[in-house]
């Protein structure tokens, strides 16, 4: 009797047992649909289009999220089964089979933008992103991928190149005009120094040949003394008066550079500024300038007048430096002094530097390069390189000299 309760109790024990693990059982297994019930709905309410792909060479998917069918309006089924394609954008079809097959020969992800239809008929561009899935046994088992809508991002990226074009069209059109501009502020030039030597010039040896004339009447007439000084003064006045015209004729527009070529206008030009400002000049040159294109003589030229007058007029400079260097096809010039230097950048920047503008221009339109480097208390030196057969032109120059400048402070 003992040994069949104790039986009993046994089998109890194991029918509880048995129906507490299916209870548990059933529980996990609950938990577990719940889980999937949850994931299916998270990755069905994705935002992003989520697919996985089978392990061949066809577009088939085996499973897509429900936001790819709201997206395109078609049916689960048809996107599954290759359907998805007709609302792949005709000019991008080739592309995206293109790269797929290319990514699943090489067992590689890809990356890849193309245009989908969507359910109202508009085509929005895709950012569709795949990565390579392999099984436990390390056999390729597919793809996993997803698509996001980068329209937006796509449309921002349009304005901001039309923006970056139109700033192009409007850089080429400023260089453009500055390169008029230098152009006709030389032709003014050469016609005013022109109107000066023609005229105003000639009016003034007139009136001193005039005033000398009536001198020496006065003279014959024996007229008080401070007569003649004034006479005397009026005379040095005129002659002092013609002698700046000249040398203004000449600085506008000079005609020893037409003459005795470049090498002796600058000599000339330095030696005259010693003279007048006492800012001791040292001219040098090396090589052969006497082949060099009249354009690239009248640049080099005006380069080394802009520098001085900013030497003579800003730098405190006690000594400068002029040096031209003639290199196979390229002239060099460097104007170097040693004054109280600049921040360059800055005054650009403030609208300061208009011989250095001027300077940069010309180079970048001769087609050439620019250094400008300046150090406080140590002075500034400005090296320009031109080729020597260069055509100046008003256009925007070569690509090279687009971004030849180069501007230092230390």
């Amino acid at each position: 009797m003992t040994a069949l309760l104790i039986l009993l109790a046994i089998q109890a024990a194991a029918i509880v047992a048995l129906l507490i693990q299916r209870t548990r059982r059933a529980r996990a297994e609950q938990a577990v649909r719940e889980s999937e019930e949850r994931l299916r709905h998270v990755l069905d309410r994705s935002p992003a289009m989520l697919w996985t792909v089978r392990p061949d060479a066809t577009p088939a998917l085996d499973y897509i999220n429900r936001t790819c069918a709201e997206f395109t309006g078609l049916p689960l089924e048809k996107l599954r089964e290759e359907g998805w394609l007709e609302a792949v954008h005709p000019d991008d079809l080739d592309h995206v089979n293109g790269s797929y097959t290319r990514a699943i020969e090489a067992r590689t992800g890809f990356l890849v933008e193309y245009r989908l239809r969507r359910a109202d008929g508009a085509y929005r561009w895709l950012l569709a992103t795949g990565v390579p899935e392999y099984g436990r046994d390390g056999s390729f088992a597919g793809y996993v991928g997803c698509d996001i809508d980068i329209t937006e991002r796509k449309d921002a990226e349009d304005r901001i190149r039309e923006s970056r074009a139109a700033l192009e069209v409007s850089h080429r059109e400023i260089q453009h005009l500055a390169g008029r501009l230098i152009e006709a502020q030389d032709a003014e030039r050469a016609r005013i120094a022109r109107d000066l030597h023609d005229d105003v010039s000639q009016q003034l040896a007139g009136l001193s040949i005039a005033l000398s004339s009536l001198k020496r009447r006065m003279d014959e007439q024996h007229v008080s003394e401070d007569l003649n000084g004034d006479l005397r003064a009026l005379h040095q006045r005129a002659a002092t008066l013609a002698q700046s015209v000249r040398q203004l004729s000449h600085d506008l527009h000079p005609t020893v550079l037409r003459h005795a070529g470049l090498v002796a206008a600058l000599a000339s030009y330095c030696a005259e500024l010693e003279r007048s400002h006492g800012t001791v000049l040292t001219f040098s040159a090396q090589g052969d300038f006497t082949s060099i294109a009249p354009e690239v003589a009248l640049s080099l030229y005006r380069i080394a007048q802009e520098a001085l007058r900013n030497v003579i007029a800003h730098a405190g400079a006690q000594r400068a430096t002029v040096r031209l260097l003639r290199t196979g096809d390229d002239a060099e010039i460097t104007i170097a002094d040693d004054g109280n230097g600049f921040d360059v950048a800055r005054s650009l920047e403030r609208g300061k530097g208009l011989g250095l503008v001027s300077i940069t221009e010309r180079v970048r339109l001769a087609g050439g390069t620019v250094s400008i480097v300046a150090e406080p208390q140590k002075g500034t030196r400005v090296r320009a390189l031109i080729p020597t057969h260069a055509r100046v032109t008003n256009g925007a120059g070569s690509a090279a000299a687009d971004g030849a400048r180069e501007l230092t402070t230390s």
